[in-house]
């Protein structure tokens, strides 16, 4: 019976696989795979050599080669985090809904019939952490001793352990029922003792794989080691995949396919929020500081907007505070990775920046979410939506202050860089959250659009719109970021490194100003164009009927 079973279960999926391939376009999808991998890959080799960082002095190499592990292990300890974490909450299979009511329920052994869909999630987990490990590989190997293609090598190699020790854990830490208070405890504590190896040159859990991305420049062999636990991990859960959870499988799955249906419309909001119901995220009943009540009824809508915003705020979970402290810690050491010569870098602190931006920017996206609301209220929607940044804006305070010791430790401590870093540090962090509040507020349906105004436009100018759309707020978070090269290029040439930062805060100031005021311009800027575009089209409309 097992046997008949297994073989309709391999028809079934071959029949659906068979579907779904004979609805494909074969020319437009090898069209994309060409569009994306050429582009792609062509823009990270030109930014790659476009940048003319020198060669580390042997200082530096030495402080890289004793304290590379380390930090590199750190990354592996939040990946082992994220993985005991996500295997806790129902992760990190995510069936389709059929398979769920039908397959699950048939009298087919559960093990083999998951086997597939596990190895196709880790298949594109090694896939995306060897992409993503060599990238940084050949970055690191313009600047460190070894051959370009022996970083890179070694980068893909630190990526897949990376990949097969965040699969393994999340399968173990599910087939094996661990509480999630438990996962936590055991997430925080790898990290907390890898930091520890990080500040105080301890040996730590996972310094072995993160000497892995060394290999470019000196081999270990006792290093493998920690690809070895990997592959361990990740075969223990697979013999043990009879004992997943069918509650959290059904449940995962139907989030799942709604964040892929969220993916494919760009919706990043709904993104977001499906994220957070994955996680098992919800927000406090109860906010940490009760507000006072207002003492008069003439607060005005600066005041009422205020209120909200920080009411929003201070219901935020501990574990998305922690995670928004993570994010600020890492834009402070690769904004101090800038400085040191790594220019690159700054993409980084933009991207870091601009998912802190959609973390904080929680009252402005709430607004978003119920603009319907906004519409409803005798003031004009622009300056609701301007006073909803201010709540945020000085939530940001404490992560600056995070992100700037970061900054400071990282490199060395000095009187300048702790002078540089308490002048740059919330301007770059609140220039940074910028492009999040793009993103939110691009995606706000317009008052003034129709439903077919993008109807007749051309697919290639429809492509083009919608990369715009895509990359234009991590642009607007890089432009601030990149203030860091003023203070870099004023200390190379002996200048006064306290006056660079203060200009280049003053640049990163005039952009978050410039972005407020689009905010609040916005509807009525859209409102203009549109009757500029009309009086246009009657006019025409106007000449044609004359001449005829």
């Amino acid at each position: 019976m097992s046997d008949i079973s297994l073989t309709a279960l391999r028809d079934l999926r071959r029949t659906r696989q068979k579907h779904r391939l004979g609805n494909l376009d074969w020319f437009e999808a090898a069209y994309r795979a060409y569009l994306w991998g050429g582009f792609g890959g062509g823009s990270i080799l030109w930014i790659s050599s476009s940048v003319k960082d020198g060669r580390v002095n042997e200082s530096t190499a030495a402080s890289v080669l004793q304290h590379g592990p380390a930090v590199l292990g750190l990354l592996v300890a939040i990946a082992f985090m994220a993985g005991i974490r996500g295997g806790a909450q129902g992760g990190p299979l995510a069936l389709e809904a059929p398979d769920v009511a039908f397959v699950m329920l048939a009298p087919v052994d559960r093990r083999r019939a998951l086997m597939r869909p596990a190895t196709q999630r880790l298949r594109s987990a090694l896939f995306a952490g060897a992409l993503a490990g060599a990238i940084v590989g050949q970055l690191a190997g313009r600047r460190l001793p070894g051959s370009l293609v022996a970083w890179a090598a070694a980068g893909a190699l630190y990526g897949a352990t990376t990949a097969f020790v965040w699969v393994g854990t999340a399968l173990l830490a599910h087939t094996l029922h661990v509480p999630r208070w438990v996962a936590t405890l055991l997430g925080l504590a790898a990290v907390a003792w890898q930091s520890a190896a990080v500040a105080w040159h301890i040996p730590g859990p996972a310094d072995t794989a993160g000497s892995l991305g060394l290999w470019g420049w000196r081999q270990h062999p006792v290093d493998l080691v920690a690809v070895g636990l990997g592959v361990v991990a990740v075969v223990t859960g697979f013999v043990l995949l009879r004992r997943i959870s069918l509650d959290a499988l059904a449940r995962r799955s139907a989030l799942v396919a709604q964040l892929r249906f969220a993916v494919t419309m760009q919706d990043l909001r709904t993104v977001i929020l499906l994220r957070r119901q994955l996680n098992q995220e919800h927000t406090r009943h109860r906010p940490y500081v009760r507000l006072r009540p207002a003492r008069s009824s003439h607060s005005g809508i600066t005041g009422t907007v205020w209120r909200r915003g920080w009411y929003g705020l201070l219901r935020f979970p501990i574990t998305r505070l922690l995670r928004m402290a993570a994010l600020a810690i890492g834009m402070g050491v690769l904004q101090a990775a800038v400085v040191r010569g790594t220019t690159p870098a700054f993409l980084g602190t933009a991207v870091l920046g601009f998912v802190l931006g959609l973390e904080v920017m929680e009252p402005l996206s709430q607004e978003v979410d119920q603009a319907d609301r906004a519409d409803a209220i005798p003031y004009p929607r622009g300056e609701i939506m301007s006073r909803h940044l201010i709540a945020p804006a000085v939530a940001l305070l404490p992560f600056a202050v995070v992100a700037g010791a970061a900054a400071a430790i990282t490199l060395g401590g000095t009187t300048d860089a702790i002078v540089g870093a308490a002048i740059l540090a919330y301007p770059t962090v609140l220039g940074a959250a910028t492009g999040g509040v793009v993103s939110i507020v691009r995606d706000m349906p317009s008052p003034f659009s129709s439903s077919n105004q993008q109807a007749f436009m051309p697919p290639e100018m429809a492509g083009f719109t919608t990369t715009i759309r895509l990359v234009w707020p991590i642009v607007v978070s890089a432009l601030t970021t990149c203030s860091v090269l003023l203070p870099r290029l004023a200390l190379r040439h002996g200048d006064s490194t306290t006056a660079a930062a203060m200009r280049a805060a003053l640049g990163v100031l005039l952009v978050v100003a410039l972005t407020g005021y689009w905010v609040r311009v916005r509807d009525a800027l859209r409102a203009r164009i549109r009757a500029f575009m009309e009086e246009g089209r009657a006019y025409s409309s106007g000449q044609r009927s004359s001449a005829a």
